[in-house]
C-alpha cells in the first residue's frame, strides 16, 4: 500500500492513477496478500455474524495489527529513508 501511495503521488494523469490502483490492488487480491483494513473487515464481519468470535478475539486482533503496522511501518520507512539519504537522492 505504501508503494501505491508513492506511485500515486508521482503520477499526474488520472487514467494512469486508475491503472496503477487497479494493478496494485489486483496483485494484492490474487496473491492473497492482506492489508490491515482487509483483515479488520474480515474479523469484524466474523464478530458480527458468528458466535465463535468474541469481542476479546477482535480486540486481540486489533492490538496485534496495530503493533505489527507500527513496527513494520517504522522499520520499512526508516530503511527507505536511510537508503535515500545514503544514496544522496534527497
Amino acid at each position: 500500500m505504501d508503494l501505491l501511495s508513492w506511485l500515486l503521488t508521482s503520477i499526474k494523469d488520472t487514467i494512469s492513477k486508475i491503472v496503477i490502483i487497479f494493478l496494485i490492488t489486483s496483485i494484492m487480491a490474487f496473491t492473497n496478500l492482506h492489508h490491515s483494513i482487509i483483515g479488520n473487515i474480515e474479523v469484524f464481519s466474523g464478530l458480527i455474524s458468528s458466535s465463535k468470535i468474541r469481542i476479546t478475539d477482535y480486540l486481540t486482533f486489533q492490538s496485534l495489527a496495530l503493533l505489527g503496522n507500527a513496527v513494520g511501518g517504522f522499520v520499512f520507512v526508516g530503511l527507505f529513508k536511510y537508503r535515500t539519504f545514503i544514496a544522496g537522492i534527497i
